[in-house]
């Protein structure tokens, strides 16, 4: 099964794919059993209408969500990341469908996340027993993992947060007499204003005028 890359991105962004979620009681023993009972009889479905799709079965595991897929692609990518699919591939090629198995959970390892590749789509439809016998086994892988991450959880030492250390109280301020401030009184003084001269006529002696007399000739 084939497919132009422009068509899948349009196919996958329009929604148009097939895709369910189960959501399963956690399985004792934590085997692909039960996940595999949900999952088989959609994708086996979607690959006899050689449709894409994207089938989970959710559970919950030592208090932690686990998720796992089986989706086609023409990459080793998430349908969610479908807009990375042009990074990888020219939009004009055409691209062989694939089938793949995603787990997801952060006891899986440190990315949240294990991929594996199962097959072509030509590969389910010419030999099942042997394409579902490889999920089974891949599947089985990732689920020890996920077990094993659970496990290392519990005995990893809980890390006690460490206390700041105290800080130093500050020594005492000594106390200092407090400065008397003295406000010195100003003293006014009124310039005396110099004294006004007495200004004195002096009054003139008027001058006497003598008129002499004429003698009698």
């Amino acid at each position: 099964m084939k497919i132009g890359v422009q068509a899948f991105i349009n196919e996958i962004q329009d929604q148009t794919y097939l895709t369910d979620e189960y959501e399963i009681a956690t399985p004792n023993p934590f085997v692909a059993a039960d996940f595999l009972a949900q999952l088989k009889p959609a994708v086996s479905k979607a690959v006899e209408k050689q449709a894409l799709a994207s089938f989970s079965a959710l559970t919950t595991y030592e208090g932690e969500q686990a998720k796992v897929t089986l989706e086609t692609g023409v990459v080793n990518l998430p349908l969610q990341y479908i807009k990375k699919v042009n990074q990888f591939l020219e939009l004009e090629a055409q691209a062989e469908v694939n089938i793949y198995l995603y787990v997801t959970s952060p006891l899986v390892n440190r990315s949240g996340m294990r991929i594996d590749l199962i097959g072509t789509v030509a590969d389910f439809e010419e030999q099942a027993d042997q394409a579902w016998a490889k999920v089974e086994q891949l599947l089985t892988q990732d689920l020890e993992a996920v077990e094993a991450g659970a496990k290392l959880a519990k005995e990893a030492p809980v890390e006690v947060p460490k206390k700041a250390p105290a800080k130093k109280k500050a020594a005492p301020k000594k106390k200092t007499a407090a400065k008397k401030t003295t406000t010195k009184k100003k003293t006014t003084t009124t310039k005396k204003k110099p004294a006004t001269k007495k200004t004195t006529t002096k009054k003139t002696a008027a001058k006497k005028t003598t008129t002499k007399k004429k003698s009698d000739a």
